[in-house]
């Protein structure tokens, strides 16, 4: 069983939340101003296809998110971020997902990483160990 999660930009009561999808079809939304999520086992999701079009049109559109089979809700700076590398989805910008410090010539679609973290509107990589 997984869960699915991603920042919500749809607007409405919840823009600009994140949205945990479970593996049932229910829907939680966190504050991120409240709080953190820290994600186990996860895999970074993104559907090529429609990421392009995106990218080519500069609309938004669901087509990426963060996989993960288990996570906990942390208070908000629960798990400090400094020396945390980002990871960046934004398919009007590059239709793939990439780490900030790469220039862009590689995608990290499919990768799987044993935890992640949120910080406001931003995954972080807490432990690496990624594999394809």
């Amino acid at each position: 069983m997984r869960y699915r999660v991603r920042f919500h930009l749809q607007r409405g009561q919840h823009y600009m939340h994140w949205q945990i999808r479970a593996w049932d079809g229910t829907v939680k939304y966190l504050d991120p101003q409240k709080y953190q999520i820290e994600m186990r086992r996860c895999t970074l999701v993104n559907k090529k296809n429609a990421a392009k079009k995106v990218h080519a049109a500069g609309k938004k559109d669901v087509c990426g998110w963060v996989e993960c089979e288990n996570f906990d809700i942390l208070e908000k700076d629960s798990m400090p971020i400094d020396n945390l590398e980002r990871l960046c989805y934004n398919p009007i910008v590059e239709p793939s997902w990439r780490r900030q410090e790469d220039d862009g010539d590689f995608d990290w679609d499919n990768y799987h990483f044993d935890m992640l973290v949120t910080d406001g509107n931003r995954v972080h990589i807490v432990e690496e160990r990624c594999y394809a």
